[in-house]
């Protein structure tokens, strides 16, 4: 019967321990999946080559870590990096992916010492969309031959910018010579330019109406054929009969331009 109790005895007390030791090798075990060691080159490695090392990031809010919200990232990643050697801290900010090659926000790296080195903010905060760049005048000149030459020059606007298809309003002045006087013609026009290349424009003056389509290099250049109608009984200068006509666009509006694209 007393070795019973004393068996009974030595099983509780050897009960914590068992369950202490079984505790500190689960935590063990977990600390060490949770944990990512680098080398000096910030490659994968084992903990005892381990110069830096990275808690396994979480992931959090991205306007309660950043401030602010950006489109399509509801969460970012906290990262924080250590020295294996002091523990201390190498690096803390917030990325778009576990390996932090996507920073976002306030990033700050530190010494030995930690001592701050160098912060960076990289700021994904979208600005808010100005109607005057939406309204930002484009300056084209118009080369135009019905039956004689045309120049018209002004100003035309981007009604449709943020689409890839573009409409452009314009409205310009233009001069051209008949029998050795010279005649000047009001232009207001539209022109629908795709993103195919292509475009097809409609206009006229107080004396004409016309139409034009053709290729458009970009929205830089349009070059075009199509055909003018009068609409007075003038003749003079003639304006009846198939037209060419040749637009340049210059502007520091860059949503007007079709993006040039390299590649497939």
């Amino acid at each position: 019967m007393k070795h019973t109790i004393k068996l009974l005895r030595i099983q509780k007390k050897r009960t914590p321990l068992f369950a202490f030791f079984c505790l500190f090798i689960c935590y063990n075990s977990f600390a060490q999946k949770d944990t990512i060691y680098f080398d000096d080159c910030w490659k994968n490695c084992s903990k005892e080559l381990a110069i830096y090392y990275r808690i396994q990031p979480e992931k959090i809010e991205t306007k309660k870590a950043i401030g602010y919200q950006i489109k399509d990232i509801d969460s970012v990643y906290s990262i924080k990096d250590y020295y294996s050697k002091t523990h201390k801290l190498q690096f803390q900010g917030y990325s778009k992916d576990k390996e932090a090659k996507k920073l976002v926000g306030n990033s700050k790296w530190f010494d030995e010492n930690e001592t701050l080195l160098n912060a960076q903010n990289y700021n994904y905060k979208e600005k808010p969309a100005s109607k005057l760049l939406d309204w930002q005048p484009i300056f084209y000149i118009n080369y135009s031959i019905t039956v004689k030459s045309q120049f018209t020059g002004g100003l035309e606007f981007c009604l449709d910018c943020e689409d890839k298809s573009k409409l452009f309003f314009g409205l310009g002045y233009g001069i051209s010579s008949y029998d050795g006087k010279y005649f000047g013609l009001p232009d207001v026009h539209l022109s629908l330019n795709t993103e195919n290349l292509l475009f097809i424009k409609a206009g006229g003056s107080n004396r004409n109406l016309y139409s034009v389509a053709g290729f458009s290099l970009l929205n830089f250049i349009d070059l075009g054929f199509g055909y003018s109608y009068p609409l007075t009984q003038n003749k003079t200068p003639e304006l009846k009969g198939f037209t060419f006509g040749l637009t340049f666009r210059v502007t520091n509006n860059k949503n007007a331009y079709i993006p040039l694209r390299i590649g497939f």
